[in-house]
């Protein structure tokens, strides 16, 4: 069966930052012509508590209720303002489990996750982030708390330590051409082994800043990201060419504390007929 959209799935816990998680989905899915769904686990003990059998089940069935009507409250209004298919489902149990068999049966084409301030420890979203990370092929978003990306607008894209071959993406051409401005390359290199080789996408050069990998990298990349006013920052997952340079297993423990919104891009996806209403600009 063939889709005519991209599926996007957001996990969310339905805190008080699900506002800004939806409305950069929305965005995505504007810029892809996706459609979202909402999944929410929530564990069954941080409702029920030392209750019975009994009054578990009850407590669990009330609970079900009023996160469904929470989740409608929050959904249905950001549906309407921006034209956008957002459905919800939610569950309760381990939330890995229930996460790892909501993409068996669904298998979106991309995953939005929301982050959290930095936090000097390792905390539940990192650790969930992380198995969402090895357990997921294909693009995950990953939304900044403090810079969220707003619908019915481009935006700066950037991309760290990415190839050539990030066209590989299944949606990358297509979102590039949403950019406000040429998009920028950042790459950690170890100047005396790697040649930086400059490369083209959608036929145009793009701005590349070079870093040499040191321990004083991360403090310097936000500076640029800054100043270059990057919104959203693609890290490629491929493997490390050379053992000096960060992997995709801790690329994304250092990307985080750069307070960008991320995408880390997924495999190919060839069995999907997909359709676009975007034109390069």
């Amino acid at each position: 069966m063939r889709r005519t959209r991209h599926k996007i799935a957001v996990f969310s816990d339905l805190t008080d930052s699900m506002l800004s998680l939806l409305k950069s989905s929305v965005s995505l899915a504007q810029m892809i012509d996706g459609e979202i769904e909402v999944f929410n686990v929530t564990k069954p003990t941080q409702i029920i508590g030392k209750d019975n059998q009994l009054s578990a089940i009850r407590t669990i069935n009330r609970e079900y209720i009023l996160t469904d009507k929470r989740m409608r409250d929050i959904v249905s209004p950001i549906s309407e303002d921006y034209g956008v298919p957002i459905s919800y489902t939610s569950t309760f149990g381990n939330v890995k489990a229930e996460i790892a068999r909501y993409l068996s049966d669904n298998e979106p084409d991309v995953i939005v996750l929301g982050r959290k301030k930095i936090k000097p420890f390792n905390t539940i979203n990192d650790r969930i982030t992380n198995f969402v990370l090895r357990t997921f092929k294909g693009s995950v978003m990953i939304v900044s708390e403090q810079n969220s990306i707003e619908p019915g607008k481009k935006i700066g894209i950037g991309m760290l330590n990415c190839s050539g071959e990030l066209n590989n993406s299944p949606f990358s051409e297509t979102l590039f051409t949403c950019a406000n401005s040429p998009l920028k390359s950042f790459n950690i290199i170890d100047s005396s082994k790697t040649q930086m080789q400059p490369f083209q996408f959608l036929g145009q050069k793009t701005v590349n800043y070079v870093f040499d990998y040191n321990q004083n990298t991360i403090k310097t990349l936000p500076t640029y990201l800054s100043m270059s006013n990057i919104d959203l920052l693609f890290i490629e997952r491929k493997r490390k060419e050379n053992h000096s340079i960060p992997a995709i297993s801790n690329m994304y423990d250092m990307a985080k504390k750069l307070g960008v919104t991320l995408m880390i891009t997924g495999e190919k996806r060839t069995n999907y007929e997909y359709q676009s209403n975007l034109q390069i600009a």
